[in-house]
Formats: structure tokens, C-alpha cells, sequence
């Protein structure tokens, strides 16, 4: 009985301390909670998802337009329409596009009554490294097999002609997993191991210290922000050899995607501080950064292209930086788009600003 008691005794215990410990609930029944909800939501959606498809239509024939009504009829395609004057090259590349079809000129004689019909393709550009590129591909092969049934009982009379976005047709998957496993990495560096120092020299009674000395709290958050940038590169170069020796990736860290990359750094610096503020102990530090980063880390494009998740996804995705990050780092270091990275690297300045700022005015050290 003796035993029994002392093994209760101490069961309890143990029972108190975890729930009393927010950062034991949160990674015991929370975040499990957290991740099924989050993948829930992007793959229960997945049978009604919908690719974007920009289409050029060169032939502007009757026929043409029958064959975008069948794209545009399978419910799974987005299409956006470009004029037949745009240049399609550049088009893709300061758009960062994944998937654009051209219908060509001529297209019509593969109606034409036989025997004056003309063998034609439409030409597919994919970018490989988009992993719904090949959902998009399937899906005009598919209605191209169901128009070739229709003209002529399957024979191949219009075919899909697939090519690489760009003159570089090297990029994979991987290439554009990279630099969201970059965004990602920057994002849950900073944020953990600021909220963790903040709420321990809390605890341990520092900042009622640093209140009497001289340094002020933009100083400390400067400080932090560049050793958050020097670890954040370490980070950055080992993500780029193990991806060059082990998958042979084909990235360009150019100053765009650096000053990207620094911004960042600092961004989720400031964000940590911010969040901080409001964790009073230094158990739940964990918990709290987690709440932030996790819907990030899944939701901000870092494993799955947006346009693959359902539409409030995407609206939700919008408003969280990590979605610029990425976008931002793919603009730059995959699709060569220096409008699009720029477009995205001010986003990051500006939010950057706002979190520094947001973060000095509600750091009061006396307090601490």
C-alpha cells in the first residue's frame, strides 16, 4: 500500500507540472491538433483544386476558341488570357509563371474536312520545378486526346508539345523546394531563439539590469538582428552544398535573394521580440513561438505551391510574410523575375519596419 500511495503521490505531480507547463499541453495535444487541422484543410480541398493556366490563343479561330471551352469546361483549370501581341518568353519570366499554353497560328486546320485536315500541336510551357505543373499537363492532354476522338476517332491529329519554361530546363521539384526550406529555416531560427532569450533574461531579472546601462532597445534589437543574419547565411550555406552535392540544384544567390534573405532575418527578429512581450514565462517560450510559426511554415508556401490549396487558404496565406519571403527567394533565385523578387523584397523592408517599430515601443525594460 506504502508503494501504491508514493506512486500516486508522485503521478500527480507530474500530472500538475504538465499541465501547468503551456509548452507540454501545446506540443502534446495542441500541435497535433494543429497539424491535422492545417493538412485537413490543404488536402481536403485537393479534389476541387484548381491551376492556373495562362493561355495565348495565335489562331483566334472558332476552333481555338471550342478547344479553351473544353480547358476552361474540366472545372480544374484557371485560365487567364494573353493577348496574342504579348511576347510570350518574356511574359513568363517577369511573371514567374509556371504553366502557359500557346495555341498557334493555324491551329483551325486540324478541323478542316478531310482530306485537307493539317497535323498541329499546341505548345505546353511547364516550369518543372512546380509541382502542380504536371497536374496542369495532365489535364490538357486529356482534353487534346478527347478533341483528337472527336476529329477523328483518336488519331493524332493535334498533339501537346511540352517544353521548359526557359532556355534553363534543369529545375526540379527540389529547385523550388530550396528556398522555402530557406524562408523556413530564417523564420523558425529567428523567432524561437528570440522569443527563448527574451523571456529568459525576463526571468533571470537581465533587463532590469540593461535599463540602467546605456544601450537602448533599438540597440539590442539591432545587435540581435545581425547575429540572427550571420547564423541565418550559416544556415543558408549549408542548405545550398547539401542540396548542390546530394540533388544537384540549380539555384543563383544573386543580391537580390541576399538582401532578401537579410531582411528576413531581421523581419522574424523583430516579430520574436514582439511576441515575447506578451510570454511571461520561460516554459511557454516554445509554445508560443510555435502557435506563430507552424501555420507559417505550412500555409506560407514553403512545401506546397498556393495555387494547390482552397481559396481561403490562399486568402489566409496573403496576409503572413513567410508567403513573401518565398515567393520572393523562388522570384529571384529560380525564375530570374528581378520585378517580382524587388515587388517582394519591399513587402519584407516594409513589414520589417513595422515589426521593429512595434517591437522597441512595447519593450519596457523597467518592467522587466
Amino acid at each position: 500500500m506504502r508503494s501504491g500511495h508514493r506512486i500516486w503521490i508522485n503521478f500527480v505531480a507530474q500530472a500538475k507540472m504538465f499541465f501547468r507547463s503551456i509548452g507540454s499541453v501545446f506540443w502534446t495535444v495542441a500541435f497535433p491538433v494543429l497539424l491535422i487541422l492545417l493538412f485537413g484543410a490543404i488536402f481536403s480541398g485537393s479534389g476541387s483544386a484548381t491551376y492556373t493556366l495562362y493561355v495565348q490563343d495565335l489562331d483566334s479561330s472558332e476552333a481555338s476558341a471550342m478547344y479553351i471551352h473544353g480547358l476552361n469546361e474540366t472545372k480544374v483549370l484557371n485560365l487567364i488570357m494573353v493577348g496574342p501581341e504579348v511576347d510570350a518568353t518574356s511574359y513568363i519570366k517577369d511573371n514567374s509563371i509556371a504553366t502557359f499554353l500557346i495555341i498557334p497560328e493555324g491551329f483551325h486546320n486540324a478541323f478542316a474536312p478531310e482530306p485537307f485536315q493539317q497535323n498541329t500541336s499546341v505548345e505546353l510551357r511547364m516550369d518543372n520545378s512546380s509541382s502542380s505543373a504536371m497536374a496542369v499537363a495532365s489535364v490538357v492532354n486529356a482534353v487534346t486526346q478527347s478533341v483528337n476522338l472527336g476529329l477523328a476517332n483518336g488519331s493524332m491529329l493535334i498533339s501537346t508539345d511540352l517544353q521548359g519554361i526557359s532556355a534553363n530546363n534543369q529545375y526540379t521539384y527540389i529547385d523550388f523546394f530550396l528556398p522555402g526550406v530557406i524562408g523556413l529555416t530564417a523564420m523558425t531560427s529567428t523567432v524561437n531563439w528570440m522569443v527563448g532569450l527574451q523571456t529568459r533574461y525576463r526571468s533571470n531579472g537581465i533587463f532590469k539590469k540593461l535599463a540602467t546601462t546605456p544601450i537602448t532597445q533599438l540597440e539590442w534589437l539591432v545587435s540581435l538582428m545581425i547575429w540572427q543574419v550571420i547564423t541565418v547565411f550559416m544556415s543558408v550555406a549549408i542548405i545550398l552544398i547539401v542540396g548542390i552535392l546530394a540533388f544537384d540544384v540549380h539555384l543563383t544567390l544573386d543580391l537580390l535573394s541576399i538582401a532578401i534573405i537579410i531582411l528576413t532575418s531581421a523581419m522574424f527578429s523583430a516579430l520574436g521580440l514582439i511576441i515575447a512581450r506578451f510570454v511571461k514565462e520561460e516554459e511557454t517560450a516554445g509554445a508560443a513561438a510555435g502557435a506563430i510559426t507552424f501555420p507559417m511554415m505550412f500555409l506560407g508556401g514553403s512545401f506546397f505551391p498556393l495555387e494547390s490549396m482552397p481559396d481561403y487558404l490562399q486568402a489566409i496565406a496573403k496576409v503572413m510574410p513567410l508567403t513573401y519571403v518565398n515567393n520572393g527567394l523562388r522570384d529571384a533565385m529560380i525564375y530570374g523575375n528581378s520585378s517580382g523578387a524587388f515587388y517582394n523584397l519591399m513587402i519584407v523592408a516594409v513589414l520589417t519596419a513595422v515589426f521593429v517599430i512595434v517591437g522597441v515601443a512595447i519593450s519596457t525594460w523597467k518592467q522587466d
